[in-house]
């Protein structure tokens, strides 16, 4: 979200204490204290607000499932009640109170994040049913899900051994509401228009989602930066998504897969596709655009030289002395460390922005990867003036995406560059005329 509403809700909100990461990692200690958007006092028991809220069950219940949907009308615990001056933040960690009102702070948390990106409220793809998302925060099952109306988390025994409840794992549970908000924002094809890339889509920008959000902890920026100098395409905490121990995560977000590298992924029955892996190649490219608008504006600020950038972009079997880039990175970094961070805020606010311009261009029935692509250049010209627009060129176009019109014509010829002309339609749309129009201020972090 943009910082100046980070302000306002630590001055205004309601305090909870949550995980910034999965608590089995050695990293994450404790909880730390997040401002909501909902003003202290407001939060009902659950706890609850207009948006959504914690039902926990009494008795073990199955996972929902068509036609089984909200409101759960079984037995329950009693609503987590709020303390002093209406704040949440004096639960024991390690209890049942605590683990319902860490999974409402974190998905009240991401969708105040990502309502800052898109710029307003985003109403939620069942309102004709409900106005409320209901949270279930334990079930006997080694999963966790959204869908028409719900979030529900289980517990997971990850292959070390480690034991962990999802609704403890912020990754996780920012992930399923991602599915939520992209279900409001881009819109739902019917089955019958369902396809694999609609569905791999889904996953990878969820997984976006949580990356971005995470980094609004500040102690995650600091132990990032700290940990890596700067040097992004490191292994680090950042790109490993979900982590379920220190050594385990279900995907890599700087990974080196194309489209030909997983096209054992796809399949023309959506349902048969593995879309978690299909999309891989597009959580990667808008990985690269993260780090890439970073390292620009590092460079830019005179923190490293290009040689540096440069380098530190190269495939790991390229000619690059590597231990030389990190200790380069090492020095840069020790001599403006606040400067590093400001960079990676920028970048973390603009890819934000950018998606969430993005998405409301988008057309669930002919939603591929390139339509995504084509969408971005245009919001980057929108927000930017095209400041971007090469590094997304190179990102896009390395995994093997092409640029695709949002809503039909020619695309571009073989070989020839994206303009955007390429996009005239998409500039028409409403909400595109509306930031584009001469004369108005372009969008600023």
């Amino acid at each position: 979200m943009p910082q100046a509403d980070d302000k306002r809700f630590r001055r205004d909100g309601t305090r909870f204490r949550v995980y910034a990461q999965s608590p089995v990692l050695a990293s994450v200690r404790r909880s730390e204290t997040v401002w909501l958007s909902p003003p202290a006092g407001s939060v009902g028991p659950g706890p609850s607000d207009p948006r959504m809220r914690v039902v926990d069950p009494a008795l073990p219940k199955p996972p929902y499932a068509f036609p089984e949907l909200p409101p759960y009308r079984g037995p329950v615990h009693p609503p987590v009640e709020p303390g002093p001056g209406g704040h949440f933040d004096h639960l024991a960690e390690g209890t049942r109170e605590f683990r319902a009102a860490h999974m409402y702070a974190v998905l009240r948390r991401v969708l105040d994040i990502w309502e800052g990106y898109h710029g307003g409220p985003i109403p939620w793809h069942f309102r004709e049913y409900s106005e409320c998302l209901e949270l279930v925060p334990w079930l006997e099952w080694d999963n966790a899900h959204s869908g028409f109306g719900f979030i529900e988390t289980g517990i997971e025994v990850s292959e070390s051994g480690v034991f962990q409840h999802y609704a403890e794992n912020f990754d996780v549970l920012a992930h399923e509401l991602g599915h939520s908000i992209l279900y409001s924002v881009v819109g739902t094809p019917t089955r019958e228009q369902l396809t694999a890339e609609y569905l791999a889509f889904h996953e990878s920008m969820s997984d976006v989602m949580a990356l971005l959000a995470v980094l609004h902890f500040d102690s995650v920026v600091d132990r990032l930066l700290d940990g890596c100098r700067g040097n992004l395409y490191t292994l680090n905490e950042l790109n490993r998504i979900a982590e379920q121990s220190e050594s385990e995560e279900i995907r890599i977000a700087s990974n080196d897969l194309r489209l030909s590298d997983v096209a054992d992924a796809w399949s023309a029955l959506p349902q048969s596709c593995d879309e978690h892996r299909l999309g891989q190649p597009l959580t990667g490219a808008v990985f690269d655009i993260l780090v890439d608008v970073f390292l620009d504006g590092v460079e830019r600020w005179g923190l490293v030289p290009t040689w540096l950038t440069e380098a530190s972009r190269q495939a790991p079997d390229a000619s690059v002395d590597f231990a030389l880039v990190q200790r380069e990175f090492d020095s840069a970094y020790e001599r403006s460390p606040q400067a590093f961070k400001q960079a990676l805020l920028y970048a973390r606010d603009y890819l934000g922005r950018c998606l969430a311009v993005a998405w409301q261009q988008l057309d669930p029935v002919i939603l591929g990867f390139g339509e995504l692509y084509t969408a971005m250049l245009v919001a980057d010209e929108a927000l930017t003036g095209g400041q971007n627009r090469d590094a997304l060129q190179e990102c896009f176009e390395w995994r093997e995406i092409a640029v695709r019109p949002i809503h039909g014509g020619e695309r571009p010829a073989p070989g020839e560059a994206p303009t955007l002309e390429h996009v005239e339609l998409a500039r028409r749309t409403p909400y595109i005329e509306r930031v584009l129009q001469p004369g108005r201020q372009r969008w600023r972090l």
